[in-house]
């Protein structure tokens, strides 16, 4: 199941081999080959580093790890620089602590979070590796920086339940555990993890956010504020962030979701619902084209990043939307760095048969392919 990425690569986070920002897809390099029979089934992107979580729990990571936070050491296989600046150019497996199999992962801007899948508390233990001065970490007061998997000490939050979901937006994290509850842990000044919490502007460790007033089932992170999903057919959701609302994500959360939506998801500054009907319902910051124009129609797969959009019409076409400086809306852009109004198809080169999935992270681009 080939990887393709396209747009922001100064740090290595596409895992192509260089440094250089790509507005095409391009083959992503790995370590080893992952069987066929292994799908991707989730992609983190932090600021400068990637995670990739394949369906057997196994995690490959690449990108910017000088603090440790692909959970990987650099070496001489990262592209042949002998990892001397902390760049990891491919992606490298993660093992940490003996465990190789994983639930889930998230990434903040400078830190990965990765939900046990087996051995000894299995689903109930995160791991936690890279950089955060304000509580990203959720380690403890003051804990800024934890090497891990990437040869420091193993740090790891335990949870009383299992944990069935996990999201990071830019300086927070959420977690949802299998009774239905949500905790949480970093930047709180905006009401992310709760109005009861946002004195504290900072939570050093995990907290119950108990306002959300159903089960809760899924979450997403936006760049300031936090969704989070109870039963998705009956379009239950709550948005939590800042009365100020400057981008009108909370002021469009009044409106109910959809019944039976395939997904919510959030970019820094927008919340998109994905119906079962394949249509997109989307409010927030629009200045750059992040909300998806009508003629984007009913898609079959959506992807949010940072500040752009990324949607499947079929298995041999892939449209972009939003803020793609980088490439990682495709090379048509406008004058901006912009897809403004407008659906950008992305080309595909020659040897992809079929998408079967798409990732978007910071400024960065996936297309998951089929042999």
């Amino acid at each position: 199941m080939p990887l393709y990425a396209f747009g922001s690569n100064g740090s290595g986070q596409l895992g192509i081999g260089h440094i250089e920002d790509v507005s095409t897809p391009t083959k992503c390099l790995f370590d080893d080959i992952a069987p066929p029979a292994s799908e991707i089934t989730r992609i983190a992107a932090g600021g400068n580093h990637t995670l990739v979580l394949f369906s057997d729990g196994r995690v490959y990571a690449t990108g910017m790890s000088v603090d440790g936070r692909c959970g990987v050491v650099p070496g001489d296989g990262d592209g042949g620089d002998g990892g001397d600046d902390g760049i990891v150019m491919r992606f490298r497996q993660v093992v940490v602590d003996g465990v190789q199999r994983f639930r889930d992962v998230s990434a903040t801007w400078e830190a990965s979070f990765l939900v046990s899948g087996e051995g000894e508390g299995e689903g109930r233990r995160v791991f936690v590796f890279g950089s955060g001065g304000k509580g990203e970490l959720g380690l403890g007061k003051e804990v800024a920086i934890c090497k891990g998997g990437g040869g420091g000490d193993v740090e790891q939050i335990w949870f009383g339940d299992k944990v069935v979901g996990i999201a990071s937006g830019m300086g927070h994290t959420v977690v949802v555990l299998e009774n239905g509850e949500v905790c949480g842990w970093g930047a709180a000044r905006k009401g992310q993890l709760g109005q009861a919490r946002k004195g504290d502007k900072v939570v050093w460790e995990p907290v119950r956010i108990g306002e959300v007033g159903f089960r809760a089932t899924g979450a997403a992170c936006g760049r300031e504020f936090t969704v989070v999903v109870g039963d998705r057919e009956k379009g239950e959701f709550v948005v939590f962030g800042s009365a100020d609302d400057r981008w009108g994500v909370l002021a469009g959360s009044v409106i109910p979701a959809p019944v039976g939506c395939r997904s919510i998801e959030a970019s820094w500054h927008g919340i998109y619902v994905h119906c079962q009907d394949g249509e997109v319902v989307a409010w927030g910051r629009n200045d750059r084209g992040q909300l998806p124009p009508r003629e984007m129609g009913r898609v079959t797969d959506l992807a949010v990043g940072s500040e752009h959009v990324l949607a499947t019409i079929d298995e041999q076409t892939v449209v972009a939307c939003g803020w793609g400086e980088h490439g990682n809306c495709g090379p048509v852009t406008d004058a901006q760095g912009n897809v403004k109004g407008i659906c950008s198809p992305i080309p595909l080169p020659e040897e992809v048969s079929s998408v079967v999935g798409i990732g978007a992270g910071c400024a960065t681009s996936w297309v998951i392919t089929r042999d």
